[in-house]
């Protein structure tokens, strides 16, 4: 095999992302990426935006919401995703069993986990969908240090028991796994072992090339988690050094063709799956613009690709109908360049159902 370049890698990886082809609908795609990072919905939206061929529009996305085709779990990092229905029995496979910083934060307020998730489950049965300030009132006067960053609630969703209702600008009610699902918890089988390697083989075969590392990274997960598992599936995966590093891909899946990057502009929104799925930040931008794109409490900003490069941060102001984006550059931009950008903030702009205001540079 043709040996791999860093250049390589990132153009493998930014057309296996789907910002090339795309993918054929919104559900094919958080599948493939295993899960869209929606903490702020806006910006998850505006990564299918840019990912799917056939075209996203809001109302298209709010009906696959109603028909519950994506719902909103905590997964990989703890952090709440869009997931198709399917993905939630892997996820309750990988990540139920660990002691999550949840519980030990519920011990330290003295309150009893188990106890709390079966309320919140048997309210949650009782009708469609559950407001948040009801499962607030249910918790009591700790209410407030129990749901800090999800608290409990990533704990109903992990076991099974509940899932975030996918709304905008955030989340306001949640809702049991029984509306819409016929499958029980307890028929889920609990596989962690198997569901540990297809999430292994899964995550080489979508953001591949990649190391272990950014495996570790993506997940959230220690090395003694999943070191057992990866060498169930290392013969089914190829490997190669680059810099010193060993990068892993499923065999026969090098499309050595995909090196090279067809020309587009995207305005990739905050948090986009290219940039949480890595541990090594300088395989896509210069490190000198690390604090730029990585921001502190764990912030990622909204970026400017151009032909496969980082070519800056952006913004936006909505006042109204009107949306306004701020490109701050990390360099000089052509003419021609700023011209392409402009024309893609028209096309995110429309997407987001408002008029483009103006475009400025920095």
């Amino acid at each position: 095999m043709r040996d791999l370049s860093r250049v390589g890698i990132r153009n493998i990886r930014i057309a296996k992302s789907g910002l090339i082809d795309g993918f054929d609908s919104v559900e094919a795609c958080a599948k493939k990426l295993i899960g869209i990072q929606a903490q702020y919905q806006q910006f998850g939206e505006i990564s299918l935006f840019h990912r799917v061929s056939s075209g996203v529009t809001l109302d298209g996305l709010n009906r696959v919401y109603a028909d519950g085709g994506l719902i909103k779990l905590w997964g990989q990092r703890t952090t709440v995703h869009l997931y198709g229905v399917d993905e939630w029995e892997n996820l309750n496979a990988i990540y139920a069993p660990r002691r999550t910083w949840v519980r030990k934060h519920c011990e330290e307020l003295g309150v009893d986990l188990d106890d709390v998730l079966g309320k919140i489950d048997s309210l949650a049965r009782t009708k469609r969908y559950v407001r948040k300030d009801e499962i607030a009132a249910l918790l009591g006067e700790q209410a407030k240090k129990m749901m800090t960053w999800g608290g409990v609630l990533i704990e109903a969703s992990l076991t099974g028991g509940i899932y975030a209702v996918p709304e905008r600008p955030k989340t306001r009610f949640y809702a049991h796994r029984k509306w819409i699902s016929n499958e029980s918890v307890e028929s889920w089988t609990g596989d962690q072992a198997g569901a540990m390697e297809d999430f292994l083989y899964r995550y080489f075969a979508c953001y591949g090339p990649a190391t272990l590392v950014d495996f570790k990274h993506w997940s959230g997960l220690p090395n003694y988690v999943f070191m057992d598992d990866f060498r169930g599936i290392e013969e089914r995966l190829e490997r190669f050094d680059v810099d010193g590093k060993q990068y892993f891909l499923p065999v026969g899946d090098v499309d050595l063709a995909r090196q090279d990057v067809v020309s587009s502009v995207k305005l990739l929104g905050k948090f986009d799956p290219l940039f949480v799925s890595f541990a090594d930040k300088g395989w896509f931008a210069d490190l000198k613009y690390e604090r730029d794109i990585w921001r502190t409490a764990g912030h990622i900003e909204a970026v400017i690709l151009i032909d496969g490069e980082i070519r800056g941060t952006w913004r936006y102001v909505i006042k109204g109908q009107n949306i306004a984006f701020t490109c701050y550059l990390f360099g000089r931009l052509s003419v021609s360049d700023k011209k392409r950008v402009k024309m893609e903030a028209e096309r995110l702009a429309g997407f987001l159902e408002k008029e483009l205001q103006a475009v400025s540079f920095e």
